[in-house]
């Protein structure tokens, strides 16, 4: 997968990501301080590091971990911005969830929802696509930390590489959401 982690080289291949990112990171860059983890995200790491972020990305690419970054974010009322590509389509949205109306993750994607896993080691990813999604999920983080301009909370964009075309949806918070009902809303559910 060379050809679309960017920070990776042909000689760092069997050294962990955390390591060579952080090389690659510190060249860069040396005055960005890196805080590198080796572990596999659990809720309880997910709640603990959501809590210490004031935007959280997630650039995973399995439903567990979305749904365990998305409770965490929950949780503490913190956005999410996620981003994910595969084959030729790219999806993007941000869950601002310091906003009692925005929808999370899984008003959107429902943990118990039938929606098939796709792995990227199987459907493949056009390389450039992984980019772009980076780079948009980069751009509205940047907004969200500076306060300016409207994000994409509450609108899911897809992009074709195929056709180049563009689409965007309204998603709504779900009424019903086992992750996201607080409050009142938890109330008049029961």
């Amino acid at each position: 997968n060379l050809q679309r982690q960017i920070l990776y080289r042909t000689e760092t291949v069997g050294v962990a990501k955390v390591d060579a990112s952080l090389a690659f990171l510190n060249a860069l860059n040396p005055e960005v301080d890196v805080v590198t983890l080796q572990s596999r995200l659990d809720p309880a790491s997910a709640a603990r590091l959501a809590a210490e972020a004031d935007v959280v990305l997630d650039c995973s690419d399995n439903f567990p971990t979305r749904h365990a970054l998305n409770r965490a974010c929950v949780q503490n009322a913190k956005p999410l911005v996620s981003g994910a590509a595969i084959r030729f389509d790219a999806q993007l949205m941000v869950f601002d969830l310091r906003a009692a109306a925005s929808p999370c993750y899984a008003c959107l994607f429902p943990e118990d929802g039938e929606v098939e896993e796709v792995q990227c080691s199987v459907m493949g990813v056009f390389a450039p696509l992984a980019g772009m999604v980076g780079t948009l999920q980069a751009m509205e983080a940047i907004k969200l930390l500076a306060g300016v301009g409207a994000s994409l909370s509450g609108r899911l964009v897809m992009f074709d590489a195929k056709t180049a075309e563009w689409r965007a949806v309204a998603v709504k918070k779900d009424p019903a959401c086992p992750v996201c009902l607080t409050g009142a809303d938890s109330a008049a559910a029961r």
